[in-house]
Order: C-alpha cells, then structure tokens, then sequence
C-alpha cells in the first residue's frame, strides 16, 4: 500500500502497453504546507512518483500479480506547467520496452479540465525494476 497515493482512478488500461489514470491535487495535502507557504505547488518528484505508480498498475495489471517497483532510472524530465491545489491530471504512461528485469517507459502528466488539456507539467523516460 502507497503512503501518498497518486492516482484516484484509472480510465483506461491497455495491457503491456499503456496506462491513463487521473489524480485531482487536494488543497489539504500534507506536502503542500512545506511546498509552499505562500505558493503551494505539488514538487516534481512527487509528479515523477505519480509517473512511478502508475507504471506499476500497468505492470501489475499485465502480469496479474501485486509487486512492487522501484525507479532504475529517470533519463529525463521535463517540466512544464506548476501543479496547483484543485488541478486535475490525466497521468499516463507507455510500456517503451524491457531488458531483463529493467522496464523502459515514457510517461507524461497533463493539466486537465473535463478531459480538455489545460498545459503539460511533465514530460519524463525512466525505468523500473522489481523490488526484491
């Protein structure tokens, strides 16, 4: 089980291939008050763990199984737009490839409002191993 969860539903999973889930940023996050005072905005690592748990349905809704995962790598992240309390993202993912127990994705997260695209917060490729 996550301490912070990222993920409120997930719309669409393409197994071994693809994940769209959504994530709605509360004004009562815990994180927020540190991040901060006077301009609270959700800290890029914590989009790039949202990117993480979202990989990890995908990879557990693939296999059938409930394992966890661990970054191996971020080879890039590019952020865009801050992350504000009562923004919606669409989060999504795509399985790139697999090299022995190393999970390749791409994944982005996008500011949304009724599933129109408002501005992108994160463009990033990383992979995940199994933790063991």
């Amino acid at each position: 089980m996550e301490i912070f969860s990222f993920i409120d539903r997930v719309s669409e999973v393409k197994k071994g291939q693809s994940l769209t889930a959504f994530f709605t940023l509360k004004p009562d996050a815990e994180f927020l008050k540190d991040h901060f005072a006077n301009f609270p905005v959700m800290p890029g690592v914590l989009q790039l763990e949202s990117l993480r748990q979202a990989a990890s349905r995908l990879l557990n809704e693939t296999a059938g199984s409930l394992k966890n995962y661990r970054f191996k790598n971020v080879a890039s992240a590019k952020y865009g737009q801050f992350v504000r309390p009562q923004n919606c993202l669409k989060v999504f993912v795509r399985l790139t490839k697999q090299e022995n127990d190393v999970i390749f994705f791409e994944g982005r997260i996008d500011l949304v409002d009724q599933e129109k695209i408002l501005g992108r917060a994160i463009l990033a490729d990383f992979s995940l191993v199994p933790v063991n």
